[in-house]
């Protein structure tokens, strides 16, 4: 049982190595949700900053597993759906109710260490009352909590993100590292190197040499369009792909933009 397990600190060899953010959901809830919150949050700090359950390795002790990444996380993610404070077990009795419960287990733990803890709502969920928990999660019930829509999932999980940020300094460097790569700053980078070469061209600037900066602008321009369209094939694999062919073509993008900042 996983609160026997835990201890001051942590017990597990993994602890330097393990996520800052710890995932908290329910699969028959909001896995769904979570699975999208990971990724999404993945790619915003990177996958070691991460942790869901879908990463336990095969062959691992479950609960002892929990336990390390619980021990070492700097903010929880409790994920509550519309159903998150109603789901119960095959004899019919509220699985929050149960000392057993794993999300109840994770809960505690986190309440324990005083750590951050942000219920995340999907689906158009609200906060439970204090009342409505064990109270043992109670407290849970006044921690702000961050409403994420299926209609601004992008913008919100951007500012979700920014908020997680100033939680660890590890997660800040994360954070402004990734932002200052990817399609939008490469395009920056085209952009400003095409309008660099038509304001020489326009300008007739360095003498003889204005008809070559005519010829780069109009290939700095050729770049730039099949930059758009790669940008535009790019959100299409990532629409349609899963988690592995997305994170390999994610490394791969990070690979191109770099070469090509080193070329201009």
């Amino acid at each position: 049982m996983l609160t026997a397990r835990l201890g001051p600190g942590g017990s597990g060899c993994y602890a330097a190595a393990m996520a800052s953010i710890f995932i908290s959901y329910r699969r028959d809830d909001s896995q769904g949700f979570a699975g999208r919150l990971d990724d999404d949050l993945s790619e915003r700090f990177g996958d070691a900053q991460v942790f869901r359950d879908r990463e336990i390795p095969a062959g691992s002790d479950f609960a002892r597993h929990l336990e390390d990444r619980l021990n070492a996380a700097e903010v929880v993610l409790v994920v509550i759906g519309r159903g998150w404070i109603d789901q119960r077990d095959a004899e019919g009795r509220l699985r929050l109710d149960s000392p057993d419960d794993w999300v109840r287990m994770e809960i505690e733990r986190a309440l324990a260490r005083d750590v951050p803890i942000v219920p995340v709502l999907v689906g158009g969920a609200t906060m439970p009352w204090p009342d409505q928990l064990p109270d043992s999660l109670a407290p849970l019930a006044g921690r702000q909590a961050f409403s994420v829509s299926d209609q601004r999932w992008s913008e919100d999980i951007d500012a979700l993100a920014m908020q997680l940020s100033r939680v660890s300094p590890e997660l800040t460097r994360q954070l402004k590292s990734r932002s200052g790569n990817g399609e939008r700053d490469l395009f920056d980078v085209l952009r400003e190197r095409v309008n660099d070469a038509a304001r020489t061209a326009a300008n007739g600037e360095h003498g003889g040499n204005g008809g070559f900066a005519r010829w780069a602008a109009g290939r700095l321009g050729k770049l730039f369009g099949a930059t758009v369209s790669l940008a535009v094939i790019y959100i299409l694999v990532r629409a349609l792909g899963g988690n592995e062919v997305n994170r390999m073509l994610d490394r791969v993008i990070a690979i191109t933009v770099e070469q090509i900042k080193v070329l201009f």
